[in-house]
């Protein structure tokens, strides 16, 4: 089974569409959003989609009732700061990551096998002990110049990066 993974959108309706293409033309089960989705409009993308999403708030998430209002109209469910899923026999810890420490001790409880996480923009995929850590890096694009996802196989364990374009880095657009 596979499970479409994304984070840290900020607004970027664009690289949530081209996700959303790439989720549906592959046939994922379930997405898993990690955070700063920001807008309660990017629930449009969804309309019509009809694969089931979990979502956790962000940093940068400011209206938590409209986020959980409108994604639920499309079939979305936030589950708060931290989320639990079971998939395939998986036990899935979902959350931003704004708080390094809390991603540490969750690695270090054990308690799942999969932890998604955001935040730092930054894709990684990495083991600890039992527990895989999947970052799907930004669908923004601009803090690392690159848009990513992921794609998590539940039955063998195996995590794609999927590349939805090249950006200029905020850096790269202030120099000019």
């Amino acid at each position: 089974m596979l499970i479409g993974i994304m984070s840290d959108a900020h607004d970027r309706f664009q690289g949530v569409k081209d996700a959303l293409r790439v989720f549906s033309s592959r046939g994922v089960f379930m997405i898993l959003f990690a955070g700063d989705m920001i807008g309660s409009g990017n629930c449009y993308t969804f309309e019509g989609l009809n694969i089931p999403i979990k979502l956790v708030y962000g940093n940068n998430d400011g209206d938590r009732v409209g986020l959980a209002k409108e994604f639920a109209r499309v079939g979305g469910e936030y589950l708060g700061d931290f989320g639990e899923v079971e998939v395939d026999g998986l036990k899935i810890a979902l959350m931003h990551g704004t708080e390094e420490p809390l991603v540490r001790a969750v690695l270090a409880s054990q308690l799942y096998d999969v932890l998604v996480r955001g935040h730092n923009h930054i894709f990684e995929v990495s083991s600890h002990g039992r527990t895989l850590l999947v970052n799907p890096g930004e669908i923004w694009g601009h803090l690392t110049g690159y848009s990513t996802v992921a794609i998590f196989d539940t039955t063998s364990r195996e995590v794609e990066r999927v590349e939805l374009g090249r950006f200029k880095t905020y850096r790269e657009i202030i120099k000019g």
